[in-house]
Protein backbone atom coordinates (compact mmCIF):
# COMPACT_ATOMS: atom_id res chain seq x y z
CA UNK A 1 0.00 0.00 0.00
CA UNK A 2 0.98 3.70 0.18
CA UNK A 3 4.65 4.36 1.83
CA UNK A 4 6.75 7.17 2.84
CA UNK A 5 4.81 10.34 3.15
CA UNK A 6 2.28 10.36 5.87
CA UNK A 7 -1.21 12.64 4.61
CA UNK A 8 -2.63 14.23 7.80
CA UNK A 9 -5.15 15.55 5.93
CA UNK A 10 -7.49 12.75 4.37
CA UNK A 11 -10.78 12.20 2.65
CA UNK A 12 -13.18 8.83 3.36
CA UNK A 13 -15.35 8.15 1.03
CA UNK A 14 -18.22 5.46 1.68
CA UNK A 15 -19.57 3.91 -1.86
CA UNK A 16 -22.85 1.17 -1.43
CA UNK A 17 -21.18 -0.89 -4.42
CA UNK A 18 -18.30 -1.24 -6.73
CA UNK A 19 -16.84 2.45 -8.06
CA UNK A 20 -18.55 3.68 -11.20
CA UNK A 21 -15.84 4.49 -14.12
CA UNK A 22 -17.30 8.14 -13.71
CA UNK A 23 -16.44 8.04 -9.67
CA UNK A 24 -12.64 7.00 -10.61
CA UNK A 25 -12.91 9.86 -12.64
CA UNK A 26 -13.78 12.68 -10.09
CA UNK A 27 -11.31 11.21 -7.33
CA UNK A 28 -8.68 11.48 -9.77
CA UNK A 29 -9.95 15.23 -10.93
CA UNK A 30 -10.05 15.89 -6.67
CA UNK A 31 -6.86 14.26 -6.15
CA UNK A 32 -5.41 16.71 -8.40
CA UNK A 33 -6.45 19.75 -7.24
CA UNK A 34 -5.68 18.37 -3.20
CA UNK A 35 -2.15 18.14 -3.88
CA UNK A 36 -2.01 17.86 0.14
CA UNK A 37 -4.66 15.43 0.76
CA UNK A 38 -5.27 11.89 0.09
CA UNK A 39 -8.50 9.97 -0.85
CA UNK A 40 -9.19 6.89 0.91
CA UNK A 41 -12.27 4.86 -0.96
CA UNK A 42 -14.66 1.90 0.59
CA UNK A 43 -17.31 0.02 -0.52
CA UNK A 44 -18.16 -3.77 0.67
CA UNK A 45 -17.24 -6.91 -1.18
CA UNK A 46 -19.80 -9.49 -2.52
CA UNK A 47 -18.04 -12.08 -0.18
CA UNK A 48 -19.50 -11.44 3.13
CA UNK A 49 -17.31 -10.54 5.88
CA UNK A 50 -14.82 -8.33 3.35
CA UNK A 51 -14.36 -4.68 2.18
CA UNK A 52 -12.17 -2.82 -0.85
CA UNK A 53 -10.12 0.07 0.09
CA UNK A 54 -8.66 2.11 -2.62
CA UNK A 55 -6.04 5.04 -1.79
CA UNK A 56 -5.66 7.33 -3.93
CA UNK A 57 -3.01 10.82 -3.91
CA UNK A 58 -0.97 13.25 -6.18
CA UNK A 59 2.74 13.97 -5.20
CA UNK A 60 3.01 17.63 -5.15
CA UNK A 61 6.36 17.41 -6.57
CA UNK A 62 4.92 16.21 -9.54
CA UNK A 63 4.57 12.75 -11.56
CA UNK A 64 1.67 10.44 -12.15
CA UNK A 65 -1.24 10.38 -9.21
CA UNK A 66 -1.02 7.10 -6.93
CA UNK A 67 -3.38 4.47 -6.63
CA UNK A 68 -3.79 1.28 -4.53
CA UNK A 69 -5.99 -1.17 -3.65
CA UNK A 70 -6.53 -3.52 -0.86
CA UNK A 71 -9.06 -5.96 0.41
CA UNK A 72 -10.20 -6.27 4.00
CA UNK A 73 -11.00 -9.80 5.04
CA UNK A 74 -11.70 -11.18 8.41
CA UNK A 75 -9.71 -7.93 10.39
CA UNK A 76 -6.52 -8.67 7.76
CA UNK A 77 -5.53 -6.45 5.25
CA UNK A 78 -4.32 -7.39 1.65
CA UNK A 79 -2.49 -5.57 -0.87
CA UNK A 80 -3.74 -6.52 -4.13
CA UNK A 81 -2.01 -3.94 -6.74
CA UNK A 82 -0.57 -0.19 -6.29
CA UNK A 83 0.78 1.68 -9.31
CA UNK A 84 0.81 5.36 -10.93
CA UNK A 85 -1.42 6.48 -13.48
CA UNK A 86 -3.16 9.60 -15.06
CA UNK A 87 -5.44 7.81 -16.68
CA UNK A 88 -8.90 7.16 -14.84
CA UNK A 89 -10.27 4.53 -17.22
CA UNK A 90 -7.49 2.95 -16.70
CA UNK A 91 -7.64 2.56 -13.12
CA UNK A 92 -11.33 1.71 -13.59
CA UNK A 93 -10.33 -1.21 -15.73
CA UNK A 94 -7.79 -2.50 -13.52
CA UNK A 95 -10.52 -2.05 -10.45
CA UNK A 96 -12.74 -4.12 -12.62
CA UNK A 97 -10.54 -7.30 -13.38
CA UNK A 98 -9.55 -7.48 -9.38
CA UNK A 99 -12.55 -8.06 -8.55
CA UNK A 100 -13.58 -10.04 -11.33
CA UNK A 101 -11.01 -12.13 -10.40
CA UNK A 102 -11.65 -12.20 -6.81
CA UNK A 103 -15.21 -12.70 -7.35
CA UNK A 104 -15.97 -13.95 -11.09
CA UNK A 105 -18.81 -11.67 -12.81
CA UNK A 106 -19.74 -8.48 -11.33
CA UNK A 107 -22.93 -8.71 -8.47
CA UNK A 108 -24.70 -6.05 -7.22
CA UNK A 109 -23.16 -5.05 -3.26
CA UNK A 110 -25.61 -6.65 -0.45
CA UNK A 111 -28.84 -4.87 0.24
CA UNK A 112 -28.46 -2.92 -2.85
CA UNK A 113 -31.21 -3.29 -5.28
CA UNK A 114 -31.06 -1.93 -9.14
CA UNK A 115 -33.24 1.62 -8.44
CA UNK A 116 -30.51 2.20 -5.42
CA UNK A 117 -27.63 1.66 -7.64
CA UNK A 118 -28.88 3.82 -10.34
CA UNK A 119 -29.30 6.63 -7.94
CA UNK A 120 -26.23 6.25 -6.20
CA UNK A 121 -25.11 6.72 -10.00
CA UNK A 122 -26.79 9.72 -10.34
CA UNK A 123 -25.41 11.10 -7.04
CA UNK A 124 -21.28 9.49 -7.88
CA UNK A 125 -20.05 9.52 -4.46
CA UNK A 126 -19.78 11.50 -1.07
CA UNK A 127 -17.01 12.28 1.20
CA UNK A 128 -16.86 12.00 4.22
CA UNK A 129 -16.45 15.55 6.40
CA UNK A 130 -12.72 15.78 7.15
CA UNK A 131 -14.04 17.60 10.77
CA UNK A 132 -15.62 14.64 12.08
CA UNK A 133 -13.17 11.78 10.96
CA UNK A 134 -15.02 9.26 13.50
CA UNK A 135 -18.36 9.68 12.03
CA UNK A 136 -19.73 7.55 8.85
CA UNK A 137 -22.24 10.05 7.74
CA UNK A 138 -21.50 11.24 4.36
CA UNK A 139 -21.65 15.16 2.53
CA UNK A 140 -21.83 15.80 -0.85
CA UNK A 141 -18.35 17.13 -2.64
CA UNK A 142 -18.36 20.51 -3.08
CA UNK A 143 -18.82 22.29 -6.34
CA UNK A 144 -15.45 22.63 -8.77
CA UNK A 145 -15.31 26.27 -9.43
CA UNK A 146 -18.11 29.00 -10.47
CA UNK A 147 -17.15 29.94 -13.49
CA UNK A 148 -20.06 28.44 -15.52
CA UNK A 149 -23.35 29.24 -15.47
CA UNK A 150 -24.99 26.37 -15.56
CA UNK A 151 -25.89 24.85 -12.00
CA UNK A 152 -23.48 22.55 -10.63
CA UNK A 153 -25.70 20.79 -7.86
CA UNK A 154 -26.71 18.50 -10.85
CA UNK A 155 -23.31 17.41 -12.13
CA UNK A 156 -21.69 14.35 -11.16
CA UNK A 157 -18.72 14.90 -13.78
CA UNK A 158 -16.12 18.16 -14.00
CA UNK A 159 -12.65 18.94 -13.84
CA UNK A 160 -9.87 20.12 -16.26
CA UNK A 161 -9.01 18.41 -19.72
CA UNK A 162 -5.43 19.39 -18.18
CA UNK A 163 -5.36 16.38 -16.11
CA UNK A 164 -7.33 14.30 -18.15
CA UNK A 165 -7.35 13.50 -21.84
CA UNK A 166 -10.76 14.09 -23.97
CA UNK A 167 -10.70 10.48 -25.31
CA UNK A 168 -10.65 9.10 -21.58
CA UNK A 169 -13.50 11.57 -20.76
CA UNK A 170 -15.66 10.52 -23.06
CA UNK A 171 -15.18 7.02 -22.84
CA UNK A 172 -15.82 7.07 -18.82
CA UNK A 173 -19.20 8.37 -20.32
CA UNK A 174 -20.05 5.73 -22.49
CA UNK A 175 -18.80 2.82 -20.38
CA UNK A 176 -21.28 4.35 -17.16
CA UNK A 177 -23.74 4.45 -19.84
CA UNK A 178 -24.38 8.24 -18.78
CA UNK A 179 -27.83 10.20 -20.19
CA UNK A 180 -27.19 14.18 -20.15
CA UNK A 181 -24.79 16.78 -21.52
CA UNK A 182 -21.52 17.21 -21.47
CA UNK A 183 -20.10 20.78 -21.77
CA UNK A 184 -16.75 21.77 -22.43
CA UNK A 185 -15.07 25.75 -22.33
CA UNK A 186 -11.96 26.62 -23.81
CA UNK A 187 -10.12 29.26 -25.39
CA UNK A 188 -11.67 27.93 -28.75
CA UNK A 189 -15.04 28.42 -27.37
CA UNK A 190 -17.96 26.13 -26.30
CA UNK A 191 -18.66 22.82 -26.96
CA UNK A 192 -21.65 20.40 -25.71
CA UNK A 193 -22.03 16.71 -26.27
CA UNK A 194 -25.44 15.09 -25.37
CA UNK A 195 -25.25 11.73 -24.68
CA UNK A 196 -27.97 8.75 -24.47
CA UNK A 197 -27.16 5.76 -22.04
CA UNK A 198 -23.40 6.22 -23.34
CA UNK A 199 -23.68 7.04 -26.91
CA UNK A 200 -23.37 10.00 -28.45
CA UNK A 201 -26.74 12.02 -29.61
CA UNK A 202 -25.52 15.11 -30.76
CA UNK A 203 -22.79 17.70 -30.16
CA UNK A 204 -21.73 21.15 -31.25
CA UNK A 205 -18.95 23.45 -31.47
CA UNK A 206 -18.49 27.12 -32.45
CA UNK A 207 -17.23 25.58 -35.88
CA UNK A 208 -18.18 22.30 -36.32
CA UNK A 209 -21.58 19.82 -35.03
CA UNK A 210 -22.07 16.23 -35.34
CA UNK A 211 -19.25 14.03 -36.09
CA UNK A 212 -16.93 16.71 -37.24
CA UNK A 213 -17.41 17.94 -33.15
CA UNK A 214 -16.53 14.83 -32.09
CA UNK A 215 -13.00 15.09 -34.66
CA UNK A 216 -12.46 18.42 -33.41
CA UNK A 217 -12.93 17.40 -29.74
CA UNK A 218 -10.28 14.84 -29.68
CA UNK A 219 -7.50 17.25 -30.65
CA UNK A 220 -8.61 19.70 -27.34
CA UNK A 221 -6.13 19.63 -24.53
CA UNK A 222 -7.47 22.18 -22.69
CA UNK A 223 -10.04 23.61 -21.14
CA UNK A 224 -13.12 22.88 -18.13
CA UNK A 225 -15.72 20.19 -18.46
CA UNK A 226 -18.90 19.71 -16.52
CA UNK A 227 -21.52 16.87 -17.25
CA UNK A 228 -25.46 17.65 -16.30
CA UNK A 229 -27.67 14.02 -15.95
CA UNK A 230 -30.85 14.32 -17.81
CA UNK A 231 -30.71 16.85 -19.78
CA UNK A 232 -31.38 15.70 -23.31
CA UNK A 233 -32.36 17.03 -26.64
CA UNK A 234 -34.44 16.36 -29.52
CA UNK A 235 -32.14 17.27 -32.47
CA UNK A 236 -29.91 14.29 -33.35
CA UNK A 237 -26.52 14.76 -35.85
CA UNK A 238 -24.96 12.14 -34.48
CA UNK A 239 -25.38 8.45 -35.70
CA UNK A 240 -22.09 6.53 -35.48
CA UNK A 241 -20.69 4.85 -32.27
CA UNK A 242 -18.23 6.71 -29.34
CA UNK A 243 -15.61 4.15 -30.08
CA UNK A 244 -16.29 4.95 -34.14
CA UNK A 245 -15.95 8.59 -33.67
CA UNK A 246 -12.44 8.87 -31.44
CA UNK A 247 -11.21 5.99 -33.85
CA UNK A 248 -11.92 8.77 -37.02
CA UNK A 249 -11.29 11.50 -34.65
CA UNK A 250 -7.53 10.37 -33.64
CA UNK A 251 -6.71 8.98 -37.73
CA UNK A 252 -7.96 12.73 -38.65
CA UNK A 253 -5.29 14.26 -36.10
CA UNK A 254 -2.44 11.84 -37.34
CA UNK A 255 -3.35 13.10 -40.85
CA UNK A 256 -3.24 16.75 -39.53
CA UNK A 257 0.00 16.57 -37.68
CA UNK A 258 1.51 14.80 -40.89
CA UNK A 259 0.56 18.07 -42.09
CA UNK A 260 2.48 20.36 -40.00
CA UNK A 261 5.34 18.39 -39.67
CA UNK A 262 5.75 18.56 -43.69
CA UNK A 263 5.63 22.33 -43.16
CA UNK A 264 1.86 22.87 -43.95
CA UNK A 265 0.23 25.82 -43.40
CA UNK A 266 -3.15 26.93 -44.08
CA UNK A 267 -2.46 30.05 -45.35
CA UNK A 268 0.45 28.35 -47.53
CA UNK A 269 -0.20 29.63 -51.22
CA UNK A 270 -1.11 25.68 -53.17
CA UNK A 271 1.05 24.99 -56.61
CA UNK A 272 0.48 21.96 -59.29
CA UNK A 273 3.68 20.11 -59.37
CA UNK A 274 1.96 18.34 -61.75
CA UNK A 275 0.43 20.90 -64.31
CA UNK A 276 -2.42 18.39 -65.81
CA UNK A 277 -3.82 14.70 -65.11
CA UNK A 278 -6.35 12.20 -65.99
CA UNK A 279 -9.23 10.63 -64.40
CA UNK A 280 -7.79 7.94 -64.74
CA UNK A 281 -3.96 8.42 -63.98
CA UNK A 282 -5.13 10.44 -61.00
CA UNK A 283 -7.18 7.06 -59.67
CA UNK A 284 -3.58 5.09 -60.18
CA UNK A 285 -1.66 7.68 -58.63
CA UNK A 286 -3.76 8.22 -55.63
CA UNK A 287 -4.68 4.14 -55.37
CA UNK A 288 -1.81 3.44 -52.46
CA UNK A 289 -2.70 6.65 -50.48
CA UNK A 290 -5.43 7.45 -48.16
CA UNK A 291 -8.34 6.02 -49.27
CA UNK A 292 -10.84 9.20 -49.97
CA UNK A 293 -13.83 9.84 -52.36
CA UNK A 294 -12.34 10.58 -55.72
CA UNK A 295 -14.61 13.26 -56.92
CA UNK A 296 -13.67 15.08 -53.38
CA UNK A 297 -9.49 14.40 -54.19
CA UNK A 298 -10.08 15.39 -58.29
CA UNK A 299 -12.46 18.93 -57.31
CA UNK A 300 -9.81 19.72 -54.95
CA UNK A 301 -6.90 19.11 -57.57
CA UNK A 302 -8.64 21.17 -59.87
CA UNK A 303 -9.10 24.27 -57.54
CA UNK A 304 -5.30 24.90 -57.22
CA UNK A 305 -4.27 27.90 -59.15
CA UNK A 306 -1.06 28.46 -57.91
CA UNK A 307 -2.82 31.57 -56.38
CA UNK A 308 -5.41 30.61 -53.65
CA UNK A 309 -4.29 28.90 -49.67
CA UNK A 310 -5.57 25.63 -48.50
CA UNK A 311 -7.68 27.72 -46.50
CA UNK A 312 -9.13 29.84 -49.39
CA UNK A 313 -9.60 26.30 -51.21
CA UNK A 314 -11.39 24.16 -48.41
CA UNK A 315 -14.11 27.17 -47.49
CA UNK A 316 -14.65 27.64 -51.72
CA UNK A 317 -15.60 24.23 -52.08
CA UNK A 318 -17.28 23.87 -48.87
CA UNK A 319 -15.14 20.99 -47.76
CA UNK A 320 -15.30 19.50 -43.98
CA UNK A 321 -12.47 18.88 -41.68
CA UNK A 322 -12.41 15.17 -42.37
CA UNK A 323 -12.65 15.63 -45.66
CA UNK A 324 -9.81 17.77 -46.64
CA UNK A 325 -7.40 16.95 -44.08
CA UNK A 326 -6.79 13.75 -45.83
CA UNK A 327 -6.98 14.74 -49.42
CA UNK A 328 -4.48 17.63 -48.39
CA UNK A 329 -2.19 14.42 -47.27
CA UNK A 330 -2.69 12.53 -50.43
CA UNK A 331 -1.77 16.44 -52.46
CA UNK A 332 1.67 16.30 -51.16
CA UNK A 333 2.91 12.44 -50.65
CA UNK A 334 1.58 11.85 -54.32
CA UNK A 335 3.36 14.68 -55.13
CA UNK A 336 0.03 17.03 -57.07
CA UNK A 337 0.91 19.91 -55.42
CA UNK A 338 3.37 21.66 -53.16
CA UNK A 339 3.65 25.48 -51.65
CA UNK A 340 4.44 28.75 -53.11
CA UNK A 341 8.12 29.34 -53.32
CA UNK A 342 9.24 31.87 -50.01
CA UNK A 343 12.98 33.50 -50.15
CA UNK A 344 14.53 33.92 -47.51
CA UNK A 345 17.18 36.62 -46.77
CA UNK A 346 19.65 35.89 -43.45
CA UNK A 347 22.13 38.93 -43.29
CA UNK A 348 23.63 39.93 -46.73
CA UNK A 349 23.80 36.19 -47.96
CA UNK A 350 21.99 35.58 -51.30
CA UNK A 351 17.84 34.40 -50.79
CA UNK A 352 17.22 30.87 -50.33
CA UNK A 353 14.94 28.87 -52.07
CA UNK A 354 13.73 25.82 -50.94
CA UNK A 355 14.91 22.49 -52.56
CA UNK A 356 12.51 20.24 -54.46
CA UNK A 357 11.77 16.58 -52.82
CA UNK A 358 11.52 13.88 -55.78
CA UNK A 359 8.13 12.50 -53.63
CA UNK A 360 7.91 9.82 -56.86
CA UNK A 361 11.60 8.87 -55.98
CA UNK A 362 10.48 8.10 -52.42
CA UNK A 363 7.76 6.69 -53.24
CA UNK A 364 9.29 4.07 -55.08
CA UNK A 365 12.05 3.70 -52.33
CA UNK A 366 8.98 2.63 -50.30
CA UNK A 367 6.77 0.50 -52.54
CA UNK A 368 10.02 -1.65 -52.62
CA UNK A 369 10.13 -2.44 -48.85
CA UNK A 370 6.69 -3.55 -49.19
CA UNK A 371 4.94 -6.70 -50.29
CA UNK A 372 2.94 -6.22 -54.03
CA UNK A 373 0.10 -8.80 -53.04
CA UNK A 374 -0.78 -7.19 -49.05
CA UNK A 375 0.73 -3.87 -49.35
CA UNK A 376 2.33 -4.43 -46.36
CA UNK A 377 6.50 -4.12 -45.39
CA UNK A 378 8.09 -7.26 -45.60
CA UNK A 379 9.80 -8.96 -42.48
CA UNK A 380 13.64 -7.52 -43.46
CA UNK A 381 12.03 -3.67 -43.59
CA UNK A 382 10.07 -4.51 -40.02
CA UNK A 383 13.96 -5.72 -38.93
CA UNK A 384 15.35 -2.82 -40.04
CA UNK A 385 12.82 -0.14 -38.82
CA UNK A 386 12.57 -1.60 -35.46
CA UNK A 387 16.31 -1.38 -35.12
CA UNK A 388 16.11 2.24 -35.63
CA UNK A 389 13.53 3.27 -33.80
CA UNK A 390 15.17 1.15 -31.12
CA UNK A 391 18.34 3.15 -31.50
CA UNK A 392 16.08 6.24 -31.34
CA UNK A 393 14.10 5.37 -28.66
CA UNK A 394 17.25 4.58 -26.37
CA UNK A 395 18.66 7.73 -27.25
CA UNK A 396 15.47 9.78 -26.26
CA UNK A 397 14.52 7.86 -23.42
CA UNK A 398 11.44 7.48 -25.53
CA UNK A 399 9.12 4.06 -24.70
CA UNK A 400 8.93 1.49 -28.35
CA UNK A 401 6.09 -1.35 -28.39
CA UNK A 402 5.92 -4.23 -30.58
CA UNK A 403 2.67 -6.53 -31.44
CA UNK A 404 2.75 -10.01 -32.89
CA UNK A 405 -0.10 -11.04 -33.68
CA UNK A 406 -1.56 -13.95 -35.90
CA UNK A 407 -5.16 -13.68 -37.92
CA UNK A 408 -6.71 -17.68 -39.01
CA UNK A 409 -9.63 -19.00 -40.29
CA UNK A 410 -10.74 -21.93 -37.95
CA UNK A 411 -12.65 -25.13 -38.92
CA UNK A 412 -12.96 -28.34 -37.92
CA UNK A 413 -14.00 -30.13 -34.49
CA UNK A 414 -13.82 -27.03 -31.80
CA UNK A 415 -11.78 -25.13 -34.29
CA UNK A 416 -8.77 -27.24 -34.20
CA UNK A 417 -7.93 -26.36 -38.22
CA UNK A 418 -6.57 -23.15 -38.51
CA UNK A 419 -5.07 -21.70 -41.54
CA UNK A 420 -4.11 -18.72 -43.25
CA UNK A 421 -6.56 -15.70 -44.62
CA UNK A 422 -7.97 -15.64 -48.27
CA UNK A 423 -6.51 -13.19 -49.74
CA UNK A 424 -9.32 -10.93 -50.17
CA UNK A 425 -9.93 -11.37 -46.73
CA UNK A 426 -6.25 -10.02 -45.56
CA UNK A 427 -6.25 -7.47 -48.07
CA UNK A 428 -9.80 -6.59 -46.14
CA UNK A 429 -7.67 -6.55 -42.99
CA UNK A 430 -4.90 -4.61 -44.11
CA UNK A 431 -7.46 -1.83 -45.01
CA UNK A 432 -9.26 -1.84 -41.23
CA UNK A 433 -5.69 -1.93 -39.59
CA UNK A 434 -4.32 1.26 -41.69
CA UNK A 435 -7.29 3.43 -41.30
CA UNK A 436 -7.05 2.15 -37.33
CA UNK A 437 -3.18 2.92 -36.75
CA UNK A 438 -1.47 6.35 -36.32
CA UNK A 439 0.98 7.40 -39.26
CA UNK A 440 4.14 6.17 -37.66
CA UNK A 441 2.84 3.19 -36.48
CA UNK A 442 4.39 0.55 -39.19
CA UNK A 443 2.58 -2.74 -40.23
CA UNK A 444 4.41 -5.73 -41.93
CA UNK A 445 4.53 -9.15 -42.32
CA UNK A 446 6.37 -11.42 -39.56
CA UNK A 447 8.38 -14.58 -40.38
CA UNK A 448 6.47 -16.65 -42.72
CA UNK A 449 2.48 -16.38 -41.71
CA UNK A 450 2.57 -14.04 -38.97
CA UNK A 451 2.14 -10.07 -38.81
CA UNK A 452 3.93 -7.56 -36.47
CA UNK A 453 3.57 -3.72 -35.62
CA UNK A 454 5.95 -1.54 -34.54
CA UNK A 455 4.59 0.97 -31.98
CA UNK A 456 7.03 4.14 -31.75
CA UNK A 457 6.55 6.16 -28.12
CA UNK A 458 3.87 3.51 -27.09
CA UNK A 459 4.02 1.83 -23.82
CA UNK A 460 2.64 -1.48 -22.81
CA UNK A 461 -1.09 -0.45 -21.92
CA UNK A 462 -1.28 1.48 -24.43
CA UNK A 463 -0.43 -0.97 -27.13
CA UNK A 464 -3.10 -3.14 -25.29
CA UNK A 465 -5.79 -0.73 -26.09
CA UNK A 466 -4.91 -0.70 -29.87
CA UNK A 467 -4.76 -4.37 -30.39
CA UNK A 468 -8.14 -4.35 -28.49
CA UNK A 469 -9.10 -1.43 -31.17
CA UNK A 470 -8.12 -3.69 -33.81
CA UNK A 471 -9.69 -6.71 -32.11
CA UNK A 472 -13.04 -4.21 -32.58
CA UNK A 473 -12.30 -3.57 -36.12
CA UNK A 474 -11.78 -7.16 -37.71
CA UNK A 475 -14.63 -8.49 -36.22
CA UNK A 476 -17.50 -6.32 -36.33
CA UNK A 477 -18.07 -7.05 -40.10
CA UNK A 478 -17.08 -9.76 -42.23
CA UNK A 479 -13.45 -9.78 -43.83
CA UNK A 480 -14.85 -11.93 -46.64
CA UNK A 481 -17.48 -14.39 -46.90
CA UNK A 482 -17.04 -17.13 -44.66
CA UNK A 483 -14.86 -14.83 -42.83
CA UNK A 484 -16.24 -13.40 -39.57
CA UNK A 485 -16.15 -13.17 -35.63
CA UNK A 486 -17.75 -17.03 -35.82
CA UNK A 487 -14.45 -18.55 -37.49
CA UNK A 488 -11.91 -15.94 -37.31
CA UNK A 489 -9.01 -16.35 -34.80
CA UNK A 490 -6.89 -13.87 -33.86
CA UNK A 491 -4.48 -13.64 -31.20
CA UNK A 492 -1.97 -10.15 -30.05
CA UNK A 493 1.01 -10.33 -27.99
CA UNK A 494 2.88 -7.10 -26.95
CA UNK A 495 6.11 -6.13 -25.62
CA UNK A 496 7.82 -2.74 -24.54
CA UNK A 497 10.91 -1.20 -24.14
CA UNK A 498 12.40 -0.75 -21.47
CA UNK A 499 8.86 -1.92 -19.44
CA UNK A 500 9.81 -5.39 -20.42
CA UNK A 501 13.91 -5.61 -21.93
CA UNK A 502 15.99 -3.94 -22.65
CA UNK A 503 17.70 -5.89 -25.39
CA UNK A 504 15.97 -6.18 -28.96
CA UNK A 505 15.82 -9.98 -29.31
CA UNK A 506 14.24 -10.62 -26.27
CA UNK A 507 11.23 -7.80 -27.19
CA UNK A 508 10.59 -9.94 -30.19
CA UNK A 509 10.98 -13.40 -28.29
CA UNK A 510 8.21 -11.53 -25.53
CA UNK A 511 5.85 -10.68 -28.13
CA UNK A 512 5.95 -13.83 -29.70
CA UNK A 513 5.46 -15.59 -26.50
CA UNK A 514 2.22 -13.32 -25.48
CA UNK A 515 0.98 -14.01 -28.40
CA UNK A 516 1.00 -17.91 -28.46
CA UNK A 517 0.13 -17.64 -25.05
CA UNK A 518 -3.03 -15.79 -26.08
CA UNK A 519 -4.47 -18.41 -28.22
CA UNK A 520 -5.65 -20.50 -25.36
CA UNK A 521 -6.77 -17.14 -23.30
CA UNK A 522 -10.50 -16.21 -22.91
CA UNK A 523 -8.63 -12.74 -24.35
CA UNK A 524 -7.16 -12.64 -27.72
CA UNK A 525 -4.82 -10.07 -26.16
CA UNK A 526 -1.94 -10.55 -23.76
CA UNK A 527 1.36 -8.54 -22.82
CA UNK A 528 4.13 -10.48 -22.19
CA UNK A 529 3.58 -9.07 -18.61
CA UNK A 530 0.84 -10.48 -18.35
CA UNK A 531 2.28 -13.63 -18.10
CA UNK A 532 4.48 -13.14 -15.34
CA UNK A 533 1.35 -11.86 -13.31
CA UNK A 534 2.10 -8.17 -12.92
CA UNK A 535 -0.74 -7.65 -15.17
Amino acid sequence: MQKGKSYSAKSIQILPGNPTATAIHQILTWALENLDKQVEVIWPSSIKGSEYKLIAHADPMGGDPKWALAVSEKGKMQSLWDFASCDSLLVFNRIEASLNDREGAAQPAPGVTTSEEEKAEEKAFFYLNENAAKQRSTVPIPPMGQESSLTRTATVLNGDLAFVQITALLQSINLAKMTGRLEITSDKGTAEVFFIEGQPFHATSPENRGAECIYELVTWKEGRFFFQPKVITKQRTIHDTLDSLIMQGAQILDKYNFLKNSGFKPDTILVKLIPSISDADLKKLVQPAIPVDFVLQRRFYDAVDGKSSTREIVEKLGYLRSQWVPVMCNMLTCGLAGFGTITKRVGNLPPLEPKTVDSAAVQQVIMSLRRGDTGMFNFPAFLYFLEQEYFRGHRSGNPLSVIVFEMRVKSGPNGSIREPLPIGALREAVLRISQAKRHNDLLAHYEAFDYALLCPETKGEGARVFAKRLVTALTKTPLATGVDSRTLSLSFGAACVPEDFLELGLLLSAAEAAKTSALTQDSPVLLYRDLQGGG
